[in-house]
């Protein structure tokens, strides 16, 4: 008879494996997994430690899926999801933690943002458990993350700048620093401090070079893209796409959708309908194509404005955007709409479109209540 393994000594693995997930180091932790799942069958019984286990197999799919989207797995996130919940044993504490933590990152990747932020709330009432520096420093880059796309952007930058802290204190975790200074970027856009968000993004693309990591300088290119085309400096913003778009060519990246997008947008802003419309078209397709429902309402917004001058479909992807709390898409197009009509000379339209726009203003104001304090 094989004898038995300490849960303990499972559980120290466990924490190897969590520890390669957060490094994105996807060997390392594939190893770790399979050591893992060898000794859980020879394990003592520990329900919390299956639970365990079954949390981390949800964590490590979710670093697969963000590095690898494209590919295809025997067992989907849903699929663990489902067996975490049908488990029937009472989480509490670091598992209740984990739990909390995890979906709220799923949830996150399915853009479901005000239900990433739920589960996030739930998290933080367990985060004082939480002894390990680098964990707590992926929690505040979490939920920095969701509050800036929420447009939360005080919030937002209060948890980031604890999670650089901790990063910058650790030389392994150079490509979350970048990450870090991304978000700071993109919170300085929304305070219209522009100068400031390429400073950080230049320091970024700084540290991507000496990593040599071809897909975050193609992310930073994109968020300087965007910094330029917020000042209305579109060429200079089409320019940071097409250099993208030229790193990501043989590539189906998460960003190649969003990048279409963005240089379309910027080419329809700056009078270039032509090239847009054929953009808007590849874009459509590679965003149904990547199961990307933002991206897809994106470009139905672009293709009802610019093309079909379809005003039932643009009110259908703004209700669509109000549904999520995505304010700040429904500004930003109520603003080009009104834009539009301006110049067709419809002001009675164009004014209606910018009173939109002033009202989901307060909105994203009021949004505020997301957090409790």
């Amino acid at each position: 008879m094989m004898e038995k393994v300490l849960s303990s000594h499972v559980g120290v693995k466990i924490n190897e494996w969590y520890k390669m997930i957060r490094q994105f180091s996807v060997p390392d932790a594939e190893i770790l997994k399979a050591e893992v799942e060898q000794e859980i069958e020879r394990m003592e019984e520990d329900q919390d430690l299956l639970i365990y286990y079954q949390l981390m197999c949800f964590r490590h799919q979710l670093m697969l899926d963000y590095i690898k989207p494209s590919e295809k797995r025997s067992l989907s996130i849903a699929d663990l999801v489902d067996k975490i919940e049908n488990s029937n044993h009472q989480l509490s504490g670091m598992l209740q933690y984990y739990n909390a933590f995890f979906r709220g990152m799923y949830d996150f990747s399915r853009k479901e943002y005000v239900q990433a932020i739920q589960y996030y709330k739930i998290a933080e009432k367990q985060l004082a458990l939480v002894v390990d520096d680098i964990e707590q420093a992926e929690f505040h880059f979490k939920v920095a993350e969701a509050y800036y796309i929420m447009k939360q952007t005080h919030v937002s930058m209060h948890h980031i700048m604890k999670a650089l802290d901790i990063y910058k204190q650790h030389e392994q975790y150079k490509v979350r620093q970048i990450q870090c200074l991304i978000v700071i970027a993109g919170n300085y856009d929304d305070f219209k401090r522009y100068e400031k968000s390429l400073e950080h993004l230049n320091t970024a693309y700084s540290i991507a070079e000496e990593l040599a990591d071809n897909m975050l300088i193609a992310k930073i290119l994109l968020n300087i893209g965007n910094t330029y085309d917020r000042q209305q400096e579109y060429a200079e913003a089409t320019k940071h796409y097409r250099e993208v778009l030229d790193i990501i060519a043989s590539q189906n990246t998460e960003i190649k959708p969003i990048t279409l997008f963005s240089l379309s947008w910027s080419l329809y802003k700056s009078s270039q309908p032509a090239e847009a419309a054929s953009l808007v078209e590849d874009g459509l397709m590679c965003s149904l194509e990547a199961n990307d429902w933002l991206c897809v309402m994106l470009f139905k917004a672009l293709k009802a404005i610019y093309i079909d001058s379809n005003e039932e479909v643009i009110q259908e992807v703004l209700d669509a955007f109000e549904e999520k709390k995505l304010y700040v898409y429904v500004e930003a197009f109520a603003q080009s709409i009104g834009l539009y009509y301006e110049k067709k000379g419809d002001f009675e339209k164009a004014a209606e479109y910018y009173r939109k726009a002033l009202k989901v203003q307060n909105d994203i104001q009021k949004g505020e209540c997301l957090y409790d304090y």
